[in-house]
């Protein structure tokens, strides 16, 4: 590692003050292959990548004022997978990584804590980490963007915390508030068990979810986004009878700003947009579609989403923040992140787009699946991932019955599109 120690970057910071086994700050990505896995070639694919990924070869650390992040010497792990995906990392288990690989049949998982990084991230170590292992096998498969060349040098720019740095560099021109909707719907579900979390893959041909789209004349996102918020609109009304008591329903939308401010960094580049719908009106889905549309060409503008930047950095660096110890950190932001995180959203749908990988590479691949880890308050979230010509859209849950996932899925198949289902654990679809 460059340094011995590394502060936690702007957006991390919060993830260590919050995580439970209920909220375990945790996310995945799978890659399917034909081939059964073998654990000892996975080990050494992964001792073989590591140095190129230094900013993970970490352990997190406990200041007066702030967690840390600090070199990690001890030996790196691969583990059979028998459990729930998406737990909780535990710093004593797992010699103290902050990311998991876990291996079943033929599929090879990266669990990452948020505090290493994002989507993005975990998508181009589990990519490097693959092709490694093809390499081993003795295939020879090329390299593209989605992946780290391991004999290239590491370049400083990967450590960056570009939150902090695009804060810091407009924080006099971008000064205007962004607009919160708080007190949200959530579902009524009663949480199952600690350590388990409920899975829902639906496989979609890539061409036909394209055709929909462009026949609503919108994209993929804002299509899918317009359906998981009619979803939760219409389990309010069964769930919530009363009008007056009903609440706005939102959707948390992830957005990779690496492009947009031209940054390289592997650790925690994405910002949020909450498209909503407000509860005492009932809309027509071409109208779910158009409010979701025209939220999206307003609040993914550049400089909507750099005062975005702004307003979390200067929360970071007001006095209050920076000189409040880390005992009193822990115990009042679960309530902050309540207040002003989880409590503005009713769920989460994270679109990574279509992951095109080199031929060579892709001959060995069937498949990538994408998993975002519980939370207590909003209780379900979709990832999204394309590969070849499928839209692998993975829901988890931490309740018994799949209520966003049937409404969204059978939406699909109203529009005309054809839905293979999978289920792991809880009521069938």
């Amino acid at each position: 590692m460059k340094h011995e120690w590394m502060r936690l970057d702007n957006a991390a910071k919060i993830y260590p003050l919050i995580e439970s086994d209920h909220i375990t700050t945790v996310f995945r990505f799978s890659t399917t292959l034909y081939e059964p896995i073998k654990k000892d070639i996975l080990l050494k694919a992964l001792n073989n990548i590591i140095h190129r990924f230094p900013y993970y070869k970490v352990t997190l650390r406990t200041g007066f004022f702030w967690y840390y992040l600090e070199e990690n010497k001890k030996p790196l792990e691969v583990h059979e997978e028998t459990e729930a995906p998406c737990r909780r990392i535990n710093r004593f288990d797992n010699n103290g990584y902050l990311f998991r690989v876990l291996y079943r049949d033929r599929t090879i998982s990266v669990e990452f804590n948020h505090i290493l990084g994002d989507g993005t991230a975990c998508l181009t170590f589990l990519n490097t980490l693959v092709h490694q292992y093809l390499t081993l096998l003795g295939h020879q498969v090329s390299i593209n963007e989605w992946m780290k060349d391991i004999n290239s040098p590491v370049d400083d720019s990967e450590y960056e915390d570009s939150h902090s740095l695009a804060g810091k560099k407009y924080y006099k021109t971008h000064k205007q508030k962004q607009k919160i909707i708080k007190h949200v719907f959530h579902l009524k579900d009663r949480l199952i068990k600690q350590n388990q979390f409920l899975v829902t893959y639906g496989i979609i041909d890539a061409q036909e979810l394209s055709t929909l789209a462009k026949n609503y004349n919108t994209s993929i996102t804002v299509l899918l986004t317009s359906i998981y918020l009619e979803s939760l609109f219409k389990i309010q009304k069964e769930q919530v009878p009363k009008l007056r008591k009903r609440r706005p329903v939102a959707l948390q939308v992830p957005v990779n700003m690496r492009k947009r401010l031209e940054s390289k960094s592997m650790r925690n580049f994405s910002l949020y947009v909450i498209p909503y719908l407000y509860p005492d009106k009932d809309y027509t889905f071409e109208e779910i579609i158009k409010v979701v549309d025209d939220f999206f060409k307003e609040n993914v503008e550049i400089d909507h989403l750099i005062a975005q930047i702004v307003q979390n950095y200067k929360t970071e660096r007001t006095i209050f923040v920076r000189v409040l110890p880390l005992i009193l950190k822990k115990i009042i932001t679960p309530f902050i992140y309540k207040e002003i995180g989880a409590d503005t959203f009713s769920g989460t749908l994270s679109n990574i787009g279509m992951l095109k990988l080199p031929e060579d590479f892709e001959q060995y691949v069937e498949r990538y699946n994408f998993l975002l880890g519980p939370c207590p308050l909003t209780k379900c979230s979709g990832g999204v991932i394309g590969f070849k010509n499928k839209v692998y859209i993975t829901f988890g849950r931490s309740i018994r019955i799949p209520r966003v996932e049937q409404l969204f899925f059978q939406k699909l198949v109203n529009l005309g599109v054809k839905v293979h289902i999978e289920s792991h654990g809880g009521d069938n679809l």
